[in-house]
C-alpha cells in the first residue's frame, strides 16, 4: 500500500487536493451534502428504516464465506456500507476511500472516534434534533483518494464494493480497471449504480448496461449476478417526497485476463 502524502485531522491523503479542488467539489459542502448524507445513511429512526437497505440486501448474498483479510469500499461517503462490513468481518482490514474530505471526517468522527452526532432536519419538515450514537470500530480505516488511482497493491483485496459512484467518476473506465487491479484472483466486485452519467461520452461508451457487461468481461471479470432494475427510493422530507433511482447491480469475480 502506498504511503499517504499528508494528513488532515487524522485522515490520510493519498492524492493532492488543492484549495481550488475543494471549492469546486460539491461533496465538500457541509450543510447541503454532509448533513444530508449523514441523515440519509445514519439516521434510520428519521425515516423508519435505512432507505438504501436494498443495496445491502442485494450484496449480502455474495459476501465471502469464512476468513476475509481485506475489504475496500470506493466512494464510501459517511461510511455506512464499509462500517457494516467492518462489523460483519471484525478480523478484516476494512478501508473506506472517498475524494471528499468532509465526508471522511464525518465518517471518522462517527464510526471510529465514537462521537455522537446531532442531526437537525427542521429544514426538511422534522420538528426535533435527532441524536445518533457513535461507534468505535478498530478495524475500519479511511483515506482520501481518487478511484482512478487507488493506493492499494495489486491483488490485495478480497472484496471491493461501491454504490452511486461509477456514473459520477470523471474516468469510469480507469476506475473499473483500478478495481480489477486491486482485487485478488477470485476476489469479488459488488457495484450498484443508477447509470445517471454526467458526461455525454460516458453515456455513449457505457450505456445501455450491456456495454458495461462487455467491458467487465474483457477486463477479466466473470459476472456472478446481474440485476438491471434494483429500485432505491431516496427520501427527501417529512412529507414523504422521494427520488426513485432505477439501478444496475452486479457482482463480478476476478479471473486473470486472457491474452490475445
Amino acid at each position: 500500500m502506498k504511503s499517504p502524502l499528508s494528513f488532515r485531522k487524522g485522515i490520510p491523503f493519498f492524492c493532492n487536493k488543492s484549495e481550488s479542488d475543494f471549492r469546486k467539489d460539491v461533496y465538500e459542502q457541509y450543510e447541503s451534502m454532509v448533513v444530508r448524507q449523514s441523515a440519509l445513511h445514519l439516521a434510520d429512526q428519521v425515516w423508519g428504516k435505512y432507505p438504501l437497505q436494498p443495496i445491502l440486501d442485494f450484496a449480502a448474498d455474495f459476501y465471502p464465506d469464512g476468513s476475509v483479510q481485506n475489504i475496500l469500499e470506493i466512494g464510501s461517503g459517511v461510511g455506512r456500507w464499509i462500517a457494516t462490513l467492518a462489523q460483519l468481518y471484525p478480523h478484516a482490514s476494512c478501508w473506506g476511500i472517498d475524494y471528499s474530505y468532509q465526508m471522511l471526517k464525518r465518517a471518522n468522527e462517527y464510526w471510529i472516534l465514537g462521537q455522537d452526532l446531532f442531526i437537525d432536519l427542521s429544514n426538511r419538515g422534522f420538528d426535533s434534533t435527532h441524536t445518533l450514537k457513535g461507534h468505535r470500530l478498530t478495524n475500519l480505516n479511511l483515506g482520501l483518494s481518487k478511484a482512478s488511482n487507488l493506493p492499494f497493491s495489486n491483488n490485495s483485496q478480497d472484496l471491493v464494493l461501491n454504490s452511486f459512484l461509477l456514473d459520477r467518476l470523471d474516468e469510469p473506465m480507469k476506475g473499473l480497471m483500478e478495481m480489477y487491479r486491486v482485487l485478488r484472483p477470485k476476489g469479488k466486485l459488488i457495484v450498484v449504480t443508477p447509470l445517471n452519467f454526467n458526461h455525454v461520452t460516458h453515456w455513449k461508451t457505457l450505456y445501455p448496461a450491456n456495454k458495461i457487461y462487455d467491458v467487465l468481461s474483457q477486463m477479466g471479470f466473470s459476472i456472478e449476478e446481474w440485476k438491471e432494475e434494483l429500485i432505491i427510493q431516496e427520501p427527501l422530507d417529512f412529507r414523504g417526497n422521494v427520488v426513485t433511482w432505477n439501478c444496475l447491480a452486479f457482482v463480478g469475480v476476478k479471473y486473470p485476463a486472457i491474452s490475445n
